[in-house]
């Protein structure tokens, strides 16, 4: 039997990540080869990881590389962080107020990065990953993908843009798994979970 055409599953935002391996186990089970495009560059810690079966490529240091994103993170977060750590290890008074400092510049950063990075980046966001993703088209190799399924809603605009591209090419947001019904399971996920030091393996940036 031919090894089926590959699947991309294009996810943006770390709430898809559960329903997407859903999708993977079932397509990678079956032999379908399967490539993920996620960016991962803000907001995923902590996320779950995806099944280390399919090939991941991410977006992540291209995304925060972005003027907006590298600024507010230098400004508000690692510029003043960092300031704060090196005077927490000075003795005495200085290390002391230095490590005050540093504890409610992390609750403030928690706040500022929920109530205004998010607030003015989300409404960005998806249109600028669009931008990224599109000029490293060719690590996708999509000449030899035979489904794209866009997995969230910050991930619709590279959709939409692929699909005027390449109109020969399926672009979903329904994991559909009926094409691949017949298809015999021939990798089955690990009934004790996937090796963790595989889980851990960072992400082939593009």
């Amino acid at each position: 039997m031919t090894t089926p055409d590959r699947v991309l599953v294009v996810a943006f935002r770390k709430a898809a990540v559960q329903r997407v391996n859903s999708y993977l186990d079932y397509l990678l089970s079956r032999g379908v080869p399967v490539t993920v495009l996620v960016a991962d560059g803000q907001g995923w810690k902590q996320a779950p990881r995806f099944d280390p079966r399919a090939e991941v490529l991410s977006l992540a240091d291209r995304e925060n590389r972005q003027p907006f994103v590298w600024t507010y993170t230098m400004l508000v977060e690692r510029g003043p962080g960092g300031l704060f750590r090196r005077l927490g290890r000075a003795p005495g008074p200085i290390g002391g107020a230095g490590r005050r400092l540093g504890r409610l510049h992390v609750k403030a950063v928690r706040k500022i990065r929920k109530w205004f990075f998010w607030r003015g980046y989300q409404a960005v966001r998806g249109h600028s990953l669009r931008r990224i993703a599109l000029r490293r088209l060719e690590p996708l190799r999509l000449d030899g993908v035979r489904r794209v399924v866009v997995a969230d809603t910050a991930a619709v605009p590279f959709g939409w843009t692929l699909a005027r591209r390449r109109p020969g090419l399926e672009v979903t947001r329904a994991m559909d798994v009926s094409a691949f019904e017949p298809l015999p399971v021939t990798d089955p996920a690990p009934e004790l979970g996937f090796d963790p030091a595989a889980a851990e393996r960072p992400y082939a940036q593009v």
